[in-house]
């Protein structure tokens, strides 16, 4: 009697089409997540490189008492007269590039590139006015403030965006949450915090703020007349603005200054700015420090 051998177990062309389909599901779901996370690895492999870069600064200032001129020339070392250009990577010890393989973008105020001591440099970062650059606004189209320096790389898009296009340019920069238009990281030191950080006022330096940054953190937009605002200047929420030594600014909750509005002064601002970082903030109960 012969034998019946049982037929191997096999897929139909539909069971296999759905196969596929499935496959194809899992590939669509994990392709994206897979470059999300890579690119939030680089953003943050990024971020800790200019954390790193503003040590390596504020460490070189402490040694030498001055900061590094830009490099200009591509080899990474400092060019002597150029204020911005490239990071000098080799003067400060560090690597040359970001996570995307770009070298970052360094812009220094003149008067901290040519002192020789802890007193003038100090006293460098006191003079520094509020017009003066480079400046960065901490909003899009916000008004900057002036800083010791700021450092830029271009993200993931390769390309300065916002206010950061083209380089040098005016040296009015933008740091803000990245948007499809921008992500620029970049990092800054103001006047204020870097004496901080090196102790100026410890050391007789008599580092006082100048001038102050001024964020409007009400809900709505808000419009600023007096100081350097002539004209009816409209601030909008999370934008900034800045008021220097002896001016007085009249604050409208609108954005055609109409009607009474409240006055603010530079005392105002420093009797408000309890930790010294030359920034306050204009909220619904008035002046409070940021």
């Amino acid at each position: 009697m012969r034998r019946v051998r049982n037929k191997k177990p096999g897929f139909t062309l539909i069971e296999i089409a759905i196969i596929l389909v499935i496959l194809g599901l899992l590939a669509g779901m994990t392709i994206p997540l897979l470059s999300e996370l890579t690119k939030h690895q680089h953003y943050k492999s990024t971020q800790k490189d200019l954390d790193e870069i503003k040590t390596a600064l504020a460490g070189f200032a402490g040694m030498y008492w001055r900061l590094p001129y830009a490099d200009s020339d591509n080899d990474g070392l400092e060019n002597t007269g150029q204020v911005s250009g490239y990071l000098p990577y080799i003067t400060l010890g560090l690597g040359a590039v970001d996570s995307w393989r770009n070298r970052y973008y360094y812009d220094v105020n003149s008067r901290l590139v040519t002192t020789t001591n802890q007193s003038t440099f100090c006293t460098a970062l006191q003079n520094i006015g509020a017009n003066e650059k480079p400046r960065l606004a901490f909003s899009a189209g916000g008004t900057p403030a002036p800083q010791a320096l700021v450092v830029i790389s271009r993200g993931e898009n390769s390309t300065l965006d916002g206010g950061n296009t083209p380089f040098p340019g005016d040296r009015d920069y933008e740091s803000h949450p990245p948007s499809d238009t921008f992500d620029d990281l970049v990092v800054a030191f103001s006047p204020s915090a870097f004496s901080g950080r090196l102790n100026c006022s410890g050391a007789g330096g008599g580092v006082t703020c100048n001038f102050y940054t001024i964020f409007n953190r009400r809900n709505n937009a808000i419009s600023i007349q007096g100081g350097n605002y002539i004209l009816c200047t409209t601030i909008a929420s999370g934008a900034s603005f800045t008021i220097s030594t002896g001016e007085t600014i009249t604050i409208y909750n609108n954005a055609n200054c109409a009607g009474n509005g409240e006055t603010v002064n530079f005392n105002n601002c420093a009797a408000t700015d309890s930790d010294g970082d030359c920034l306050v903030k204009w909220t619904t109960t008035g002046l409070a420090d940021e």
